[in-house]
């Protein structure tokens, strides 16, 4: 009986070393069906938000990305709007354009970035807009975030 008992595990223990391989090299695409499936995505706050307007300017572009105000439970009073220029190596030395975030027709701010310094200077056109909130060099863009409140 006992050598039953170990022919039996040992069999086993085989034949779960393939579906536990499966399982270790096909977890990157087990993930994504997962998260396809559950509809989940990045939180706006990490992401920048989806992108509002593209401006093109012949070898690069500036991605205004949508108001985050995004809370757990409603919305906060203040939230911040993304700008990236992409793509990165494209980008000139000194950026100097004014923004109109929400698309009504007037610049909302203007902001100088110097690429080298990594260092920005916002000057607010509406009293929506408080300040800058950072610099981002990305993998494949320059961003800023400038702080809004509603």
């Amino acid at each position: 009986m006992s050598k039953v008992k170990a022919i039996l595990g040992y069999t086993l223990a085989s034949l779960s070393v393939p579906v536990l391989l499966a399982t270790f090299f096909g977890l990157a695409s087990w993930m994504n069906l997962l998260v396809a499936g559950t509809g989940l995505t990045i939180s706006p706050w990490y992401s920048g938000g989806p992108v509002a307007r593209t401006i093109d300017h012949a070898t690069y572009q500036t991605r205004i990305h949508q108001p985050v105000f995004q809370a757990l439970l409603g919305e906060r009073r203040e939230g911040f709007v993304q700008i990236a220029w992409s793509p990165r190596e494209a980008v000139p030395e000194l950026i100097d354009e004014e923004v109109d975030y929400n698309g009504d027709g007037q610049a909302d701010f203007r902001i100088q970035l110097e690429k080298q310094t990594r260092q920005a200077s916002l000057m607010p056109y509406s009293p929506q807009v408080i300040g800058l909130q950072g610099v981002y060099c990305l993998k494949e863009a320059w961003a800023i975030r400038a702080s809004l409140k509603k």
